[in-house]
């Protein structure tokens, strides 16, 4: 699990209506709402799509990834922390 600089994640999201960030404290919820099966196919989208949502601690200007998951249909899968190292990378990256 690697941390990425608060800052970074901001400007990379903040470009981005499909993500929200919530802030209390030291927790950092960064939230995606992925669109539907629908909607990516250029439907109308009346599907609920899935919601991604990563929960943070911060330190100082890093973001420490602590869980992670899925929720579609009142159903949460969680996500293996690793796995976020790709995706970080790309945000790391690209903003």
């Amino acid at each position: 699990m690697r941390p990425i600089n608060y800052e970074k994640l901001i400007r990379f999201v903040r470009s981005n209506p499909m993500y929200e960030v919530n802030e209390v404290g030291d927790t950092v919820e960064l939230i995606f709402h992925a669109p539907s099966e629908e909607e990516a196919a250029g439907g109308l989208g009346v599907e609920e799509g899935a919601v991604m949502r990563i929960v943070f601690t911060r330190r100082g200007d890093e973001l420490i990834p602590r869980e992670a998951w899925v929720e579609r249909g009142g159903v949460r899968r969680s996500i293996d922390i690793d796995g976020l190292d790709v995706w970080l990378d790309f945000v790391d990256m690209y903003s």
